[in-house]
């Protein structure tokens, strides 16, 4: 088991992700990245997913450090390095 988990986090977006929000869903948590990352489409078709107010919704499989590195507020996810996302 890996001491890393990687967290699959929703934001809402400007279209081109420079301004995004984190929306105030459930983090869900998973032992891989691959794992992760095979979920990312389910978690664009969430009600609140589909609901978020802004033009981009974002589904991004993120390490702890990178959570961490994000803090709060608006983020530029264009920033995150390394990171594979889905929009819808």
């Amino acid at each position: 088991m890996s001491a890393t988990l990687i967290a699959l986090a929703l934001f809402g977006c400007s279209d081109d992700g420079s301004a995004c929000e984190r929306l105030s869903t459930p983090v869900q948590t998973y032992e891989s990245r691959a794992e992760c990352t095979a979920r990312l489409d389910d978690a664009l078709a969430t009600e609140a997913a589909l609901k978020a107010e802004a033009p981009t919704v974002y589904a991004q499989c993120l390490s702890n450090r990178q959570m961490a590195s994000l803090g709060k507020g608006t983020v530029d996810l264009r920033r995150v390095n390394g990171v594979q996302f889905a929009a819808r």
